[in-house]
């Protein structure tokens, strides 16, 4: 014969005696939950017994603030701006700008001298040809130009840069205040080479976390000439910049030392202070034209042409 069934268990009555015995579970708990409670006060009691047992020579688990950093360099009292007194030169102007307005205003004479409006209508091809041309290589180094900075030099450092400026400060603040063409930014050669765009095994950082040019300063630190270098930086912060100072000197210098500073809305003062030796003072290379294709090296007026 087969077994009896059990009868089964009414689902009410099983929930109801769950619940009977919630109250005395809790209570079972109750004192382990207050004994951890006051395991880290008993700690925090004892550490004070025995501090004041040791005497006031023994340090205790508060540990004093230590001294801020500095965030601002040591600059000149000096508020006067220098005024600018340098001379002609050809790469202070847009060859872009002067490409696509010449070449615009020989196109719309050609195109009124052509339909007579004009006098000189068998000169109206010559001008409908070359101004075309002209006004399509103006516009390519529109496209590809890069806007020069504004220096800020104050009359102090302005005196000593002659006597104290290196040949590499010279020549960086006269790159960066110039018209340049195919550079994504300015200083790109020197960021690529301390950044290390792509090379994330080496240290470097992706080229679009690059830092950017925004401003330039020429300045006095502890009474010695300084290039200042203020750049936007979201994606690398002060202790990125430190990381690589020692390669910062390496690259602009000899005769510098590189300072760097934070300051708000992600910007760094990389100050480039010289050692007071100095160089030239001038920057004694020779003006330079565009690149006639992209990747080549710029022309020297009187040479290439």
């Amino acid at each position: 014969g087969k077994a009896p069934r059990q009868p089964r268990a009414c689902p009410m009555a099983t929930l109801a005696a769950l619940v009977r015995e919630v109250p005395r579970a809790a209570a079972l708990l109750a004192p382990r939950r207050a004994a951890r409670v006051a395991r880290p006060a008993l700690r925090g009691c004892r550490r004070v017994v025995r501090a004041a047992a040791n005497g006031p020579s023994e340090s205790t688990d508060t540990a004093e603030p230590s001294a801020a950093p500095r965030t601002k360099p040591a600059y000149s009292d000096c508020k006067t701006l220098a005024s600018n007194e340098e001379g002609f030169s050809i790469s202070q102007f847009s060859f872009g700008t002067i490409g696509v307005t010449v070449g615009f205003t020989m196109l719309v004479y050609g195109f009124g001298a052509f339909f007579n409006y004009l006098p000189g209508q068998s000169g109206s091809a010559p001008l409908l040809i070359y101004g075309f041309i002209i006004s399509l290589l103006g516009s390519a180094l529109k496209y590809a130009q890069l806007d020069p900075l504004v220096c800020r030099t104050y009359s102090d450092a302005a005196a000593l840069r002659a006597s104290q400026a290196t040949d590499v400060q010279v020549q960086v603040r006269s790159d960066v205040t110039r018209y340049r063409y195919g550079d994504e930014q300015h200083l790109e050669e020197a960021l690529e080479r301390i950044f290390l765009f792509g090379r994330r095994a080496a240290g470097g950082i992706a080229r679009r976390d690059s830092p950017e040019l925004v401003a330039l300063q020429e300045r006095v630190i502890n009474s010695l000439y300084a290039l200042v270098l203020v750049f936007e930086s979201p994606r690398v912060d002060l202790a990125g910049w430190e990381g690589r100072r020692q390669k910062i000197e390496t690259f602009f210098g000899p005769g510098i030392t590189c300072e760097i500073y934070a300051r708000a809305g992600d910007l760094y003062d990389v100050c480039l202070i010289s050692k007071g030796k100095g160089g030239t003072g001038v920057d004694s290379r020779p003006d330079v034209l565009p690149q006639l294709v992209p990747g080549a090296q710029p022309r020297q007026p009187g040479r290439d042409l």
